[in-house]
């Protein structure tokens, strides 16, 4: 079986708004139905768990309609993301999982499909950005940024050993980071339209795109 699991617990404190931004509504849809669209759509997406909180159920139609298995959210991501891998894990026998943001509205039922398809070559597929800008840390140390990459979700795995693998107390973001040395990542740099919300001016910028691609309707407004 395959599985996505939409991570839904953050509260995005520097988005500026009183409830999670990940309700915050663009042209009359909550942000997150629209990624519910792409993970309806998917071809290879055979069950969904959305971890959040469950009080929030109401804030979005498609949520509330059911269909979905709910987790509850966790105080910090990889808590979460436990929580949603574990869910999974009592319930289903399940062999991919595709982690994707509730947050980020431009994922489409193609990319999840093909994160699917390339977990039967790969142990992990995880999405990518090269540096195109300068770099280094806070010490000013000389360093390479061709040797460095930004990963986002979504990502994807082989279930199993993810979740055998998955440390609670992983000191670092990335997820790929808790699988055996030698498992097979594979590097998805084609996704550039992937924008996470994370400050409130990027509602326009969002509205705008989602219509450019035609996820927005011409009836529909903000």
């Amino acid at each position: 079986m395959n599985a996505v699991i939409v991570m839904s617990g953050g509260v995005g404190a520097r988005f500026g708004s009183p409830i999670p931004k990940q309700y915050v509504r663009i042209a009359g849809r909550p942000v997150i139905d629209y990624v519910l669209d792409a993970v309806e759509g998917s071809a290879r997406c055979d069950r969904a768990v959305i971890v959040m909180d469950p009080e929030l159920i109401p804030m979005s139609d498609k949520i509330a309609g059911g269909g979905y298995d709910i987790a509850p959210g966790g105080s910090t991501r990889i808590a979460s993301m436990y929580s949603g891998l574990s869910l999974l894990n009592e319930r289903y026998d399940c062999g991919k999982v595709v982690v994707v943001d509730a947050a980020a509205p431009f994922i489409t039922p193609g990319i999840i499909d093909d994160y699917f398809d390339l977990l039967d070559e790969y142990d992990a597929v995880i999405t990518a950005q090269k540096i195109t800008g300068g770099f280094t840390d806070i010490y000013d140390s000389r360093l390479d940024r061709e040797k460095y990459i930004i990963t986002q979700s979504p990502e994807g795995f082989r279930f199993r050993l993810l979740f055998d693998n998955f440390d609670l107390n992983f000191p670092y973001q990335e997820t790929a980071g808790m699988l055996p040395d030698g498992s097979k990542r594979y590097y998805n740099y084609g996704f550039q339209n992937n924008l996470k919300l994370t400050y409130g001016y990027e509602l326009e910028y969002a509205e705008f795109l989602l219509r450019r691609f035609g996820r927005i309707t011409g009836d529909q407004h903000s």
